[in-house]
């Protein structure tokens, strides 16, 4: 059964799933939804009224995370998805930390710098510099020597390429977080970046 994709272009959180699709050479039908103004419908298929959403069949994934995990194991990529307890540990440690841990952090400056909404100047620059502090201590979970996250691809790096799409923008001096620098780098020069998201700026 087809694969259906509920998406959005500015969703980053999108832009994880699509990516990995883009990696494993699948197609899915994808369906706009607005942000912030989910109807009805949509609602009855996400509760919270999210982007994105990945159906399969009669399975509703409603969480990105959890969409990249799926596909992996549906499509046996075991070096996407960890062919061991100890390496799926490795990634699943990338996945939470970036939505637990940086995420947060990321928004506030993500609002201010790319959405526009208002902040003074010490504002900014807390933001920018809790930013940096979360980027340096997330690049130590990294592998040293790449060139991906973990060494070879994985979906952390799916997520990060994702989660991190508006980095460029946000005015960080890269050299405290060069692991992390260095898995964008390599993530952005696969045919599947530009397949799926194809810009820095959505």
């Amino acid at each position: 059964m087809r694969l259906v994709l509920y998406d959005n272009h500015a969703s980053t959180n999108a832009h994880k799933v699509r990516l990995l699709l883009a990696e494993l050479g699948l197609e899915a039908e994808r369906r706009l939804v607005e942000l912030h103004r989910p109807t009805a419908d949509y609602r009855r298929l996400h509760p919270f009224g999210l982007v994105p959403t990945l159906v399969d069949g009669d399975l509703v994934i409603t969480e990105s995370n959890v969409a990249l995990r799926y596909l992996a194991e549906r499509n046996g990529r075991d070096d996407l998805r960890g062919a061991s307890p100890r390496m799926r540990a490795r990634v699943d440690v990338l996945l939470d930390s970036l939505s637990l841990e940086v995420r947060p952090v990321l928004w506030e400056l993500e609002r201010i710098v790319v959405y526009g909404q208002a902040a003074d100047e010490a504002a900014t620059i807390e933001a920018r510099a809790n930013l940096r502090d979360a980027l340096s201590a997330y690049d130590r979970l990294l592998d040293e020597t790449g060139p991906h996250a973990l060494g070879s691809l994985t979906i952390a790096d799916c997520a990060i390429a994702g989660r991190l799409h508006h980095l460029d923008r946000l005015g960080l001096d890269p050299e405290p977080a060069p692991r992390l620098h260095r898995a964008l780098t390599a993530i952005r020069a696969r045919p599947a970046w530009a397949a799926a998201i194809g810009s820095l700026t959505p």
